[in-house]
């Protein structure tokens, strides 16, 4: 049975816990787990940008020269695409990117690339409060845990405002909440820290008690 390694809030390895059976047996197909991550990426996306078409933009409709007998190029209205200022041809509008999958793939991807890190030893749960809400204090934590150097998503609890505040300036650690975490933050990151409380919740929804929307 994997197991986890639980440090103090001084950054000292301590006790073990048990990994969940779900957690542990997790192996979903890595074509499953794209889909998901392609999915999370594109509801990420804002879908605002817009261009004016040629019936947007301003400007006169009045014929700019006549059809014939100038000798020149025959031309329409200056809000034809070719001018200088006129509509753009099938430019972008405003759209939803969002791609619908079902609950239990999000469950098996997120248990599985979450099961890749226990598998390397980089899932670690820290045990304790910090003594007060500085980013030295904590750096000084991840020094003793040598995560120092490395990208770290931070998962914590409700309650865990100290590491909250201390960790939020920090550009190599990430903090979220346990409803906030997705797959892709997790293939995004080379260690995953959870505080005890939000391990409990982090296990919790592996087991299939709590979704996202619960968690967050």
């Amino acid at each position: 049975m994997a197991e986890i390694k639980v440090f103090n809030a001084s950054g000292q390895a301590g006790s073990t816990l048990a990994a969940p059976e779900k957690l542990e047996n997790a192996d979903a197909k890595m074509g499953l787990i794209h889909q998901v991550a392609i999915a999370e990426m594109a509801g990420r996306r804002q879908g605002n940008a817009s261009t004016l078409s040629r019936g947007e933009v301003r400007g006169s409709n009045i014929k700019i020269r006549a059809q014939k007998g100038t000798g020149r190029s025959r031309q329409g209205d200056k809000r034809t695409p070719h001018m200088r200022g006129g509509g753009i041809v099938h430019g972008p509008k405003p759209r939803d990117y969002q791609q619908a999958t079902p609950r239990k793939m999000r469950q098996s991807a997120f248990r599985t690339v979450l099961n890749n890190r226990l598998q390397n030893d980089r899932l670690i749960v820290i045990e304790g409060d910090l003594s007060d809400a500085k980013t030295k204090t904590f750096v000084g934590t991840l020094k003793a845990m040598g995560l120092s150097e490395n990208k770290v998503l931070f998962i914590t609890g409700d309650g865990d405002l100290n590491y909250m505040r201390s960790s939020r300036n920090l550009p190599l650690v990430k903090p979220q909440t346990v409803g906030q975490t997705n797959s892709t933050d997790i293939l995004g990151a080379e260690y995953i820290l959870c505080t005890r409380g939000a391990w409990d919740q982090l296990v919790s929804r592996i087991e299939g008690k709590l979704n996202e929307a619960e968690a967050a």
